[in-house]
């Protein structure tokens, strides 16, 4: 839900500090790979009980994940395999903060298994139906990635959101977990409505 508007509200922002790393000679997927690397060594820090150093680390990866973006199309776009590649790490990154957060937290282990298949939901549902439409010659509306993706209710920030409110406030992790796999199963069934719409012969 957030992911669009943010984007949109961020990239200016973005502009100075990729257009510096593109003189130092910087890659946008060495950047991808950089915040792929911060995104483990945040699931790292809260496996071993650091949540808020965590977040953080958590945080400065996905500053990574904007720029390289916007360092992308300030170098005529990243290509292929550069979406490949930030979708792949992105994936990663985000199941490996879930195994680690299910790791602090055993007693909740069961529903962060559950926003783990939710997340298997969301990012098959929009890849496929994202395909079948790219193939169709049908352009997914507000898409400026790489590649395309449906809209959902659960997206990127939410995600990040969920993680932050679990870091800063453990007691309420069932909670927010609970919520947040609501919000996956909910956007599965969004899509699939989509889908449905839109691929029905």
């Amino acid at each position: 839900m957030f992911d669009a508007p943010f984007r949109h509200w961020i990239a200016p922002v973005l502009v100075a500090p990729a257009g510096a790393l593109r003189r130092w000679g910087i890659t946008a997927n060495q950047v991808t790979v950089a915040g792929f690397v911060g995104g483990l060594a945040a699931a790292a820090a809260i496996t071993t009980g650091g949540p808020l150093i965590g977040i953080t680390l958590w945080l400065l990866s996905r500053l990574c994940d904007a720029i390289d973006g916007a360092l992308a199309r300030q170098s005529g776009g990243g290509g292929d395999f550069g979406g490949f590649l930030d979708l792949t790490l992105d994936m990663l990154a985000y199941s490996m903060m879930v195994v680690a957060f299910a790791s602090l937290d055993p007693v909740h282990g069961t529903v962060w298994l559950l926003v783990l298949v939710g997340y298997v939901g969301c990012i098959t549902t929009t890849a496929v139906l994202s395909s079948i439409l790219e193939r169709r010659g049908v352009a997914v509306p507000e898409n400026d990635r790489s590649l395309q993706f449906t809209a959902g209710f659960a997206e990127a920030g939410e995600a990040t959101i969920v993680y932050l409110l679990v870091a800063i406030l453990p007691t309420w992790t069932g909670w927010v977990a609970t919520g947040w796999v609501v919000l996956l199963f909910a956007t599965v069934i969004q899509r699939i409505a989509i889908a449905g719409r839109l691929l029905h012969d």
